[in-house]
């Protein structure tokens, strides 16, 4: 058993769903604290200018909240906003016209919830159908798991008999010094090693980490295989 345990992210990078991919469990965090100007929020977006944050304002009294208490800001002006930001950036990449209805039909749907964890959710798990990737996914709180930080990692793997946890690079110096915990508890702890694939891209030069709704866009049907072109299996 293999999982993978992480924030919902705005658009996540390619990599993200690589690692969703590869397991067996995907666990969404939502009891965890909301970081503001955060991958939670915003993410890269490819435009004649290169790459471009779009991001989703939220209310300011809710900052310092739980995830998934965290309010948006005018969700149905920021709904516009984003919906012209798409067209005008997208509209001429192969498989716009494809999926525009849908991707229309869950903006609508995740805009709706006014909140910034429920529109991610949407989101990703629309991303996921789209992708063919079939991986279980839970929310951390329907676990019942009081426990916070790295001790939450343990008790999340141990809650679902993981043997294995896949880890993205970045949270190396995070999980430094810690690693003993996964000894402990013989769970393998796993670093996503990750070379970033090339593809079809509006607007040149192309350009690495643009949010997976660029591949989408651009790639159709073939994302997912583009995806696990960037593994590297050591």
């Amino acid at each position: 058993m293999k999982i993978f345990i992480s924030q919902p992210t705005f658009f996540p990078w390619l990599g993200y769903f690589d690692m969703i991919d590869q397991v067996d469990k995907f666990i969404i965090l939502d009891d965890v604290d909301f970081s503001y100007q955060s991958w939670q929020h915003r993410n890269n977006f490819k435009t004649p200018n290169g790459l471009d944050f779009f991001t989703v304002p939220v209310v300011s009294k809710t900052k310092n909240k739980l995830i998934r208490f965290t309010k948006i800001d005018n969700a149905e002006f920021t709904k516009k906003k984003f919906l012209k930001f798409i067209e005008s950036n997208y509209r001429k990449s192969q498989f716009f016209k494809l999926f525009e209805d849908d991707f229309i039909k869950i903006t609508n749907k995740a805009f709706s919830h006014e909140n910034i964890f429920d529109l991610n959710v949407e989101f990703i798990k629309w991303i996921l159908n789209i992708l063919k990737i079939n991986t279980e996914v839970y929310l951390s709180s329907s676990l019942n798991l009081k426990s916070k930080k790295i001790k939450k990692i343990i008790d999340i793997c141990n809650y679902f008999k993981a043997k294995s946890y896949i880890s993205t690079v970045g949270s190396k110096s995070y999980l430094s010094g810690n690693e003993h915990f996964f000894k402990e508890n013989k769970i393998e702890l796993i670093y996503h090693n990750y070379k970033h694939p090339s593809y079809t891209q509006l607007f040149e030069p192309y350009s690495d980490y643009a949010c997976i709704l660029d591949l989408i866009f651009n790639e159709g049907y073939k994302s997912l295989s583009i995806i696990k072109s960037g593994r590297i299996v050591d």
